[in-house]
């Protein structure tokens, strides 16, 4: 299915809209353009593509269809859903709650989650603290990789529900000596958040980040996100069935656009979504990552939902996400205040390589200019 002519647009989403980029950042915004348009003609790039520098748009782009069967093109403020990106704020609402003297990291996860969500604990969880779950090493298996998981995925569910698909699971490891990505991890997380503040996660993402931040188009439904979002596709021209929010929850389930999840990475560097001390920690390697990287991608740890690497020398965080229909890359440099995020509605579109490219023009763009 021909997806016609990207639009790309440009535009400032920041505080300071007044300010004019100087020409190499022209030239780095209309090579960009050029990259994301190129991809578009190929059908490798639907969805959208934000990268923001110091405060300053380079590009700001969209392609493709949200909606392809209503010919329902995607823009730059689409709403997707943003699958394991949804990992970095699951992780910083219980960074918060810990500031907050509600939880300690340390913590044993079991107390958290008796009764509520699961009558006895499980012998092998006993050892299990907050800490492992939020950084997969807790040795608890994937719910994603147990059978049925995708079957389910449309069809609404409660957390008691999912707890109860992988609680008597064997563990793959014991808890604490190794490293495996653990979606189940971040549902207990949100258990946790939801028994702690006797509130639904969603509320709690609302009160402690998105509202603070005025993220308007970022969420979390038990359903499905507001109309408008953009609809999932295996590949372009193939749907993918729904995704009910309630199967997500704390692990995938969140969503939002471009420009709210560049407003989120900046806030890091601004303190506006935690203590210095604290989003310092979220950014700190936890634990190493397997010789492969971690999820087979470049890093060297994981932190608090995010992966740890350098990119041509420079800090680099990022986190991806891959769901039924979707892909997303979230990319940070902390040092640079460089945000470049990529999201899409065609699961095999590669948005952790198109956003490392991004992220890699934005740099070598930085330092001609600075030299």
């Amino acid at each position: 299915m021909p997806m016609g002519t990207p639009a790309i647009a440009v535009s400032a989403i920041t505080s300071h809209p007044d300010q004019k980029s100087d020409p190499p950042s022209d030239r780095t915004a209309a090579a960009m353009q050029a990259y994301l348009r190129d991809l578009a003609a190929k059908e490798q790039f639907t969805g959208t593509a934000l990268v923001v520098r110091r405060g300053k748009v380079l590009v700001r782009a969209a392609a493709g269809a949200a909606d392809a069967e209503e010919d329902i093109p995607n823009r730059p403020d689409t709403v997707f859903r943003i699958a394991s990106v949804t990992k970095q704020f699951t992780s910083m609402l219980v960074l918060k709650l810990r500031d907050r003297g509600l939880l300690g990291l340390d913590d044993r996860v079991c107390p958290y989650l008796i009764p509520g969500y699961i009558r006895t604990c499980p012998q092998a969880w006993r050892p299990i603290t907050i800490r492992e779950i939020l950084t997969h090493t807790s040795g608890i298996p994937d719910i994603q990789g147990l059978p049925g998981f995708y079957i389910k995925l449309s069809q609404p569910t409660t957390t008691r529900e999912l707890i109860q698909r992988f609680v008597n699971k064997p563990l793959d490891f014991k808890p604490g000596t190794s490293w495996k990505y653990s979606n189940s991890g971040y549902i207990l997380a949100g258990a946790i958040i939801q028994a702690v503040t006797r509130k639904p996660y969603g509320t709690v993402l609302h009160e402690e980040i998105t509202g603070p931040l005025s993220l308007r188009h970022t969420g979390y439904s038990r359903r499905n996100p507001p109309a408008g979002y953009a609809k999932g596709y295996f590949t372009v021209g193939s749907p993918a069935p729904p995704i009910n929010g309630s199967q997500a929850f704390s692990a995938t389930g969140i969503y939002a656009n471009a420009d709210d999840i560049v407003r989120w990475d900046r806030s890091f560097g601004t303190h506006k979504v935690a203590p210095p001390a604290t989003v310092k920690q979220a950014f700190t390697p936890q634990a190493p990552c397997p010789s492969n990287g971690c999820l087979n991608l470049p890093s060297s740890a994981y932190a608090f939902g995010w992966l740890v690497d350098q990119l041509h020398g420079h800090r680099l965080r990022y986190h991806p996400g891959l769901l039924q229909g979707y892909a997303a890359s979230n990319m940070y440099l902390p040092d640079d205040d460089i945000a470049v995020v990529v999201l899409s509605n065609v699961e095999d579109t590669d948005t952790n390589g198109i956003a490392r490219h991004l992220a890699t023009m934005a740099l070598k763009s930085a330092s001609a200019r600075d030299h």
